[in-house]
């Protein structure tokens, strides 16, 4: 058989990797020469038919002496290759000079401009990167002629079929050392499942316990853990890549997080359904400057975009924690109307708010002397009745004070505390008072932080909880209330009804409200607007029913008190005044008549039975049902157990934090325990 002619510009280095002559990259040819020829095409000044062209070793080799920008490498395994990453040839990394850190290699910013911009002229709506160029698991090095250098990772993704990769990686490790595989992996679960730091395989106390529970076992170092984190990440994120390539739609959720010790890191999660089942994932944790701006976060919000192959036309919105530079980053990434405000920030503002009016103060100023008292007298953690609050976190004030105003009377019978009870009979009576004002509010947080730690509410959800708190808060009170209880009843109404008039603006969750089964009598304040959404239904509709394409939209307290009850009892209300559908309605005018649907049933599963009836209004449905109400899980941002979640994460830095925080939300299935 004839020798290929892409072979005129590659040396053949052994049986499985060649390199090329023109940028001396090292490429995985698998015994045959598909990779080669995909890989020539990065040099398109290259004529392979032309048999006259003069090899000029180098000449495509990316020179030293450029400004340069630092990239975190990761370290090596063993015997196996990391690098899982697609080069422009206008940006191929080189190796730091002796006196810089040896953990950091550069591009030039000229470059990478270049990159960015020459991949934005590929569409306006679509970031991609060519079909045809060599997949990133092939390129197994960079520059081959730097002596007793270490192989470097960028941090992208594979194009190779994940299932096969991850059999020959398990396979490679298992030939390798018996077993060690199925050790290493469980680790790597118990490492990035509890988004724990890598530096806990070095524990004294860690090292004993896998000693005594695998006798002759001992923990993976910490570089080989990372080195096999980090190649699992390329792995699944492949796949998810994949998995998004499916969607029609979907959402996304972006919060910046800021350390103690200043230092911020951008969060990307992508929100989306696959069949019934609603799915989040992180994307992306990237480090930021410490004075970072709005062009900067874009930046780095289109990169991972374009990695993961997400398309603008995909994004219905994005939802971000209250900054106005991730506003600003959202408007430049994609229009000034794709971006929704994070329900869980507005209600913690609310009630932070609320909490430092003097009233509530100085009864939490009173009180938390008192309970740290309690709590450093040797109560076993069993039987502490009362809990302290916590920074940051004014849902932990309220719940301090409700505690203390419920157990504090009994304390006593049992408990002799050096310190006298901080509120009087009346005191104590006031603090009542005020506290059942906040009751809804509270109520509401609880019930958005209820799914847990890892999981964001639909922001369907959003309208209908401020709705029926300013409802309750109105309410005739049966018993008459005094000057000070008012006045906070009255500011929190306030409040509520400043963050209802905008969100009810939002095209965005007011389309979700509507078009979620539980809540399509929701009703709005403003009847201009009610009657503008409902209008832009049926023009959409009309725009379906003519092309049968379908079209987008314009753009534009008692103990257990249950927020969803009261919900309940307002929508029945309303849905009594409303006539019963005929035969004659359309689509639109049957949804809205239809019987209220049960508050714990799951949308979309809901929509399983409507869309025969519906199904124009099902196909738009699936467009908004993945937006989540907050831009981080809300039991994060509202409960002391957030707080201590958050500083777990605190502990994780650089590229370990990317790996551990992604595939933390790997479902458990495809982990293959």
């Amino acid at each position: 058989m004839a020798r290929s002619k892409v072979w005129k510009y590659y040396d053949k280095l052994d049986n499985n990797t060649a390199q090329c002559q023109l940028c001396e990259k090292s490429i995985r040819t698998s015994g045959n020469t598909s990779n080669l020829m995909k890989h020539i095409k990065t040099h398109p000044q290259i004529d392979l038919d032309n048999k006259e062209s003069v090899v000029v070793r180098g000449i495509f080799k990316r020179e030293s002496h450029v400004t340069k920008r630092k990239i975190k490498k990761a370290p090596p395994f063993k015997g196996l290759s990391l690098f899982q990453e697609q080069y422009h040839n206008t940006s191929e990394p080189i190796i730091k000079t002796k006196g810089e850190p040896d953990n950091i290699i550069e591009l030039d910013d000229a470059s990478c401009r270049a990159i960015e911009q020459a991949e934005q002229e590929q569409g306006a709506g679509f970031w991609t990167t060519g079909a045809e160029t060599v997949s990133a698991e092939d390129i197994i090095e960079f520059e081959p002629n730097v002596a007793n250098d270490s192989l470097f990772e960028i941090q992208d993704l594979p194009l190779a079929d994940e299932e096969e990769e991850i059999a020959n990686f398990h396979s490679n490790l298992d030939a390798r050392v018996p077993g060690q595989r199925s050790f290493l992996h469980n680790m790597a679960f118990f490492v990035c499942r509890d988004r724990q730091p890598l530096q806990i395989m070095q524990a004294e106390g860690f090292k004993h316990l896998v000693s005594a529970l695998c006798p002759g076992s001992k923990p993976p170092s910490v570089d080989e853990l990372e080195s096999y984190i980090c190649n699992q990440r390329h792995l699944h994120a492949s796949k998810l890549r994949k998995q998004l390539a499916r969607l029609a739609t979907l959402s996304l959720s972006c919060a910046v997080h800021t350390t103690p010790e200043k230092r911020s890191h951008l969060v990307l999660v992508v929100h989306f359904y696959e069949g019934l089942e609603k799915v989040s994932r992180t994307l992306s944790v990237q480090s930021l400057p410490e004075h970072f701006n709005a062009s900067q976060i874009e930046t780095r919000m289109a990169r991972v975009c374009r990695r993961f192959d997400i398309s603008k036309t995909k994004i219905t919105c994005v939802v971000t924690r209250g900054s106005r530079l991730l506003e600003d980053a959202v408007a430049a990434l994609l229009g000034d109307h794709r971006h929704m405000p994070c329900f869980g920030y507005l209600l913690n503002t609310i009630l932070e708010n609320t909490m430092l009016r003097p009233e509530i103060l100085e009864f939490c100023e009173k009180v938390r002397p008192y309970v740290t008292c309690y709590l450093d007298s040797g109560v076993l953690l069993s039987q502490r009745k009362l809990h302290l609050d916590v920074k940051q976190r004014p849902l932990s004030k309220f719940d301090m004070l409700e505690r203390y105003t419920k157990y504090a009377p009994h304390l006593p019978n049992y408990l002799q505390l050096e310190i006298s009870p901080p509120l009087s009979e009346e005191e104590l009576e006031q603090c009542r008072e005020l506290l059942a004002v906040l009751k809804p509010l509270a109520s509401s947080m609880k019930e958005l932080s209820r799914a847990g730690e890892t999981s964001f509410p639909v922001a369907s959800m959003a309208l209908p909880i401020v709705y029926t708190l300013i409802n309750e808060l109105k309410k005739h009170q049966s018993s008459p209330e005094n000057q000070i209880t008012y006045d906070l009843r009255m500011f929190l109404v306030h409040q509520l009804q400043e963050c209802f008039d905008s969100m009810e603006k939002n095209v965005h969750l007011a389309m979700a409200t509507l078009l979620d089964p539980r809540f399509r009598s929701m009703p709005f304040c403003s009847a201009e607007l009610a009657t503008q959404y409902v209008s832009d239904l049926y023009e959409i509709f009309q725009t379906h029913v003519k092309t049968g394409v379908p079209a987008t939209v314009k753009e534009d307290a008692t103990e257990n008190y249950d927020i969803w009850a009261a919900y309940e009892v307002l929508s029945q209300e309303k849905h009594s005044q409303s006539t019963e559908p005929n035969d004659q309605d359309d689509e639109i005018t049957s949804y809205f008549c239809g019987r209220i649907n049960s508050l714990q049933e799951e949308p979309m599963k809901l929509w399983e039975n409507l869309m025969h009836l519906h199904p124009f209004l099902h196909s738009l449905a699936k467009k908004y049902m993945h937006i989540p109400a907050t831009a981080v899980p809300p039991a994060t941002l509202f409960t002391d157990a957030g707080a201590a979640v958050e500083e777990q994460y605190t502990k994780l830095t650089g590229a370990n934090m990317e790996n551990t925080l992604f595939m933390a939300d790997v479902p458990l299935d495809e982990w293959q325990l």
